[in-house]
């Protein structure tokens, strides 16, 4: 485990912000990844959080450091309940279909779904997959430790969701998203960063199913060609907040990891 001691997360939220600046020039215009082209141009930013963390992990620790870090992306190993895997994987899934039949029942006029071929289904999935190792292995694998330090779980998770969610809204201006949909996304990624957190701390410290947990966020996109016309940003950061007070009410927010009845609920 990488130790949160050699952490300088503030360091690390400043060298992020440096590093991805260029990929934020790169996207202006709108100009879109030849690839996936529901991505802008800025979204190879991804790879930003963790090339931080090694640059600041390897001047404390050196090569040994870095590695180890790189190590957590599959530190599968340290999960010894698999629901917490099948809670990264299904979560997110849950909440998009929650989210449509919330619109469904609302009488909202929603296209019919689009499907991707199974094979790219798989690609998306390597792709998020990969793009969610360059992302958690900075925020979890390592500002996570340096802030627990002098924060309780909950507010770590809050503060890490915040940046997180600034740091993408030059890439959502780029893909020309309106000011509302910017908004309410960057408070269902703080509540889903809360989430993450939860996740974690859980799963032995394991970013690997934070790492999943992210994948499966992003794989609608990957899933349905049409996926922006059934996400209602509004519904998902409702959905999720109901989740994340959940969470709170019976894990505790000193450390999101010790289940326990709330008072109002013990006989």
């Amino acid at each position: 485990m990488t130790s949160s001691r050699t952490a300088l997360p503030w360091a690390f939220f400043v060298l992020v912000l440096l590093l991805t600046a260029p990929f934020w020039w790169i996207g202006a215009g709108g100009r879109r990844l030849p690839f996936a082209t529901f991505l802008p141009l800025s979204a190879l930013m991804t790879f930003i959080p963790m090339i931080a963390a090694l640059v600041l992990i390897f001047r404390a620790r050196g090569m040994s450091g870095a590695g180890e870090l790189l190590g957590r992306s599959l530190d599968f190993g340290r999960i010894k309940k698999i629901r917490w895997v099948l809670a990264a994987l299904l979560l997110m899934p849950v909440a998009f279909f929650l989210q449509y039949g919330v619109l469904r029942l609302s009488g909202a006029a929603l296209p019919d779904p689009q499907f991707f071929p199974i094979a790219e289904v798989l690609v998306y999935f390597l792709m998020f997959f990969i793009g969610a190792v360059g992302e958690e292995l900075g925020w979890q694998g390592y500002a996570f430790g340096g802030l627990r330090e002098r924060w309780n779980a909950l507010a770590t998770g809050l503060i890490i969701g915040v940046i997180w969610a600034l740091w993408h809204v030059i890439p959502f201006v780029e893909l020309g998203r309106s000011g509302d949909w910017i908004v309410w996304h960057c408070l269902g990624m703080v509540a889903m960063r809360v989430i993450i957190v939860w996740l974690l701390v859980n799963a032995g410290q394991s970013v690997f199913v934070a790492v999943l947990f992210h994948t499966m966020s992003n794989m609608p996109y990957g899933v349905l060609s049409n996926y922006g016309s059934y996400y209602y940003p509004f519904v998902t950061v409702a959905i999720l907040t109901i989740l994340v007070t959940v969470i709170v009410a019976f894990w505790g927010r000193a450390t999101l990891a010790r289940f326990t009845y709330p008072q109002a609920y013990r006989r």
